[in-house]
């Protein structure tokens, strides 16, 4: 006769197993989403109608609804004037005059104390993403970052210039955040320690952080594949 209370505990562990599958598989699901509500409250926070940009938008739409609209119409029109701004000034930025029009506002931003310091790594690193100029992309080339006792890291390379505040020549190097890569963290690193990596591009490193490490570029796979001795590590 079976043990009711081994039963039980074999049933228990069945179904705490299936539990773990299917938490598994709609993980990544789940990770995408929370990424998600995470981005748009961040967007909320700053263009939605309680802040000072929503506000502003608020008051240009009025213009059009007259004081005794909704606030909530005013900001949807508003909104909807800078939809129609954006869209025709990025017409002629790609039919004009673009590299005239970024080295203006590149310009006229970049003097700004402070504002500028925080404007030219964000809009270097935008347009990467864009993949649109070969310039931008070398100026942010994915490389390999070795930390001594075997840690190493794949980052971004924020400028090919190389640096010296008295520890030798450095390369400056951001190391970005899972599963946020436009944060992170900005180091000197020795520029031997910094190798860039030819067959990785900015979305395939991006892709790697968006997702946390579960989706590793094919560059990153070893060609043969490493068990580790338990019983007898390395070093």
């Amino acid at each position: 006769m079976k043990d009711p209370r081994k039963t039980g505990m074999k049933g228990l562990k069945a179904t705490f197993g299936a539990f773990v599958t299917g938490l598994a598989f709609v993980a990544p699901v789940l990770l995408t989403f929370i990424v998600l509500a995470w981005v748009f409250s961040q967007l909320v926070g700053f263009v939605g109608p309680d802040s000072l940009f929503g506000q502003a938008l608020t008051a240009a739409g009025s213009l059009f609804t007259g004081r005794n609209a909704s606030p909530l119409l005013g900001f949807l029109i508003g909104v909807g004037l800078l939809i129609v701004g954006i869209t025709a000034l990025g017409t002629v930025v790609r039919t004009r005059a673009t590299q005239f029009l970024e080295d203006a506002v590149d310009g006229i931003i970049g003097r700004i104390p402070l504002l500028g310091g925080i404007y030219r790594p964000v809009a270097q690193l935008v347009r990467g993403m864009g993949g649109d100029k070969s310039e931008q992309m070398a100026t942010m080339s994915v490389c390999r970052v070795m930390f001594g006792g075997g840690v190493e890291s794949i980052a971004f390379l924020a400028s090919p210039e190389t640096f010296d505040i008295g520890g030798g020549p450095a390369k400056l190097v951001l190391i970005p955040t899972a599963p946020v890569p436009i944060g992170g963290a900005l180091l000197l690193v020795a520029a031997d320690k910094v190798q860039v990596i030819p067959s990785m591009k900015f979305d395939d490193l991006a892709k790697l952080y968006f997702t946390m490490g579960l989706s590793p570029p094919p560059q990153l796979r070893a060609s043969e594949q490493v068990v580790p001795d338990v019983a007898h590590p390395v070093g």
